[in-house]
């Protein structure tokens, strides 16, 4: 299946915030997105030894049609691990396995940048096609204690880049709810 994925720029920038809000109506990931563009804005809002890079890309397929975007972003704490954001397909291309192969073209990204483990977090509830998919291509599940999230049941899914090895990410916080308070704030600023 080809998919072609281009990083998203100060030029496309609108476009992606626009369909990531699509995928993600609940969420606005547009300052993690503008952060990926100029990374002073990573430093302001998360502060200097949070956040080490954010990438981002939109991804069409072979008609040249919008059809997701997928991101990797790493935290200074823990410089091995990629984290995949904002990871989706629009609804007019969902099951058309667009999911699967995007999906493992952003591991494949981040083994190419030196990454040892390729980890995400999610809420079981409202991603069960993308839970079944991170199933699906050998994904290692567990839930999110270290900080108490409320009601969301939010898990860490985790594979090794490198080997059959690995350590599941473990007791170790995120500060998701900082993350949260910061785009909130951000959201509100515009």
């Amino acid at each position: 299946m080809f998919i072609k994925c281009d990083k998203v720029t100060k030029e496309n920038l609108e476009l992606a915030i626009k369909i990531q809000n699509i995928i993600f109506p609940k969420e606005n990931g547009a300052l993690n997105l503008k952060a990926s563009v100029d990374n002073s804005l990573n430093e302001k809002a998360y502060g200097k030894n949070f956040r080490k890079s954010a990438d981002y890309w939109l991804c069409k397929n072979e008609r040249d049609e919008d059809i997701g975007i997928t991101g990797i972003y790493s935290y200074q704490e823990y410089l091995g691990d990629a984290w995949c954001g904002w990871f989706g397909i629009l609804p007019a291309h969902q099951g058309q396995r667009y999911g699967k192969t995007l999906f493992l073209w952003t591991m494949e990204e981040a083994k190419k940048m030196g990454f040892e483990n390729f980890r995400l977090y999610t809420d079981l509830i409202d991603n069960k096609t993308a839970v079944n998919l991170y199933k699906k291509v050998g994904m290692i599940e567990e839930p999110y204690v270290a900080e108490d999230m409320g009601d969301e049941k939010i898990v860490i899914f985790s594979k090794s880049l490198i080997s059959d090895n690995f350590q599941k990410f473990g007791n170790k916080k995120l500060f998701l709810k900082k993350q949260e308070e910061i785009q909130a704030k951000a959201n509100l600023e515009e």
